[in-house]
């Protein structure tokens, strides 16, 4: 195991990290640096986000609207999600808390159809620095929950970034205009893009691409229910490649009831490398508490991060994946992954 002493950032030129748990003591202050992020807009600013409800960052948009920056603001407009293996939950009030927050005239909803959502939570600022991750902009996204959060300093990323959101803008969700995958490189990290649902089976094809014949995986996954990914883990597992990795109780149980998968993908659950972590079903009118990361680390090089879901439906969802190759990077993930793993395994029950 990677003995890397974790840190709550990693940061390169143009190209910042956040890592985020509670339970695990990572404070990595994701509220702080959000809202500092908005505030450094000097023109233009997109945002393109699942679920918004946190007053300090409504606050932060509409005090970058009020003082003339050309806010767009991109949110999904579906009703509540309690779970399952097609959801990320969330209460459905965001358009309210926008509304409410004076922020409707720069508000577009973007429209569910049959459960696809708009699963996105990035920003575009000045045309030149990207934010994404997997936090949603709720009090518990950014203070309860494990994410991670990334930004980077690049006007092409920004510009892929860019022809996303005026897809989004434009269509509905079954006519979106394809955003091809982009590779490029920022201080040395490659960062590769991938959107969908343009995208289809590509992301999945990519990551199982990257999964085979590794040595070594590092997984936190709120939802794995891909049976592409979960047979690759499968057979990374039968030729004894080393694996860890946590996954949050709630996501997995809802997948792996499901009932169209076959019970043996979900060996990793039963497997004392892997840890659920402690948090709790969703709870309407509360803040969750999930593990709610979306990561691989894959031979000390490879980090697969973003909104994207380890899920068949992900692939329906419009959704953002960046596939980074680095080792730096990945050894920076793999100590974050690895502090979740310690802790989690040590909060485990004891056998009965």
């Amino acid at each position: 195991m990677n003995d890397q002493q974790p840190t709550t950032t990693f940061t390169r030129d143009g190209l910042s990290v956040f890592f985020e748990s509670k339970r695990c003591e990572l404070n990595a202050d994701l509220g702080k640096h959000l809202t500092d992020f908005i505030a450094g807009t000097q023109h233009n600013l997109d945002v393109a986000i699942y679920d918004l409800r946190e007053p300090a960052v409504l606050e932060a948009l509409k005090s970058a609207a009020d003082r003339g920056i050309a806010l767009r603001l991109l949110y999904d407009a579906g009703p509540a999600q309690h779970g399952g293996p097609t959801a990320d939950p969330k209460p459905g009030t965001t358009g309210d808390a926008i509304n409410q927050a004076g922020l409707a005239d720069h508000a577009t909803p973007y429209p569910e159809h049959a459960g696809k959502l708009m699963h996105n939570k990035f920003l575009i600022r000045d045309n030149a620095t990207v934010w994404t991750g997997s936090a949603n902009f709720t009090a518990g996204g950014l203070t309860l929950q494990d994410n991670n959060c990334l930004t980077v300093s690049s006007s092409d990323l920004a510009a892929v970034y860019s022809t996303e959101f005026e897809a989004l803008l434009a269509a509905a969700p079954d006519a979106l205009a394809a955003t091809p995958a982009t590779s490029i490189s920022v201080d040395g990290v490659q960062i590769e893009t991938q959107f969908e649902p343009q995208a289809g089976e590509r992301i999945e094809d990519r990551v199982i691409a990257a999964m085979n014949g590794a040595t070594r995986l590092r997984m936190a996954a709120f939802l794995l229910s891909d049976p592409g990914i979960l047979q690759a883990l499968a057979d990374l597992n039968e030729a004894g490649a080393d694996l860890a990795g946590v996954y949050d109780p709630g996501g997995m149980a809802d997948a792996r009831h499901s009932g169209h998968l076959d019970p043996a993908l979900f060996w990793f659950m039963d497997d004392p490398r892997f840890a659920a972590a402690p948090s709790h079903p969703f709870t309407p009118g509360k803040e969750q508490d999930f593990m709610h990361n979306k990561v691989l680390v894959i031979d000390g090089q490879t980090v697969v991060t973003g909104s994207y879901n380890f899920s068949e439906h992900a692939e329906t969802n419009a959704e953002n994946a960046l596939i980074l190759t680095d080792p730096g990077l990945a050894t920076a993930y793999e100590a974050y992954l690895n502090t979740l793993l310690t802790t989690y395994r040590r909060m485990r029950p004891a056998p009965a």
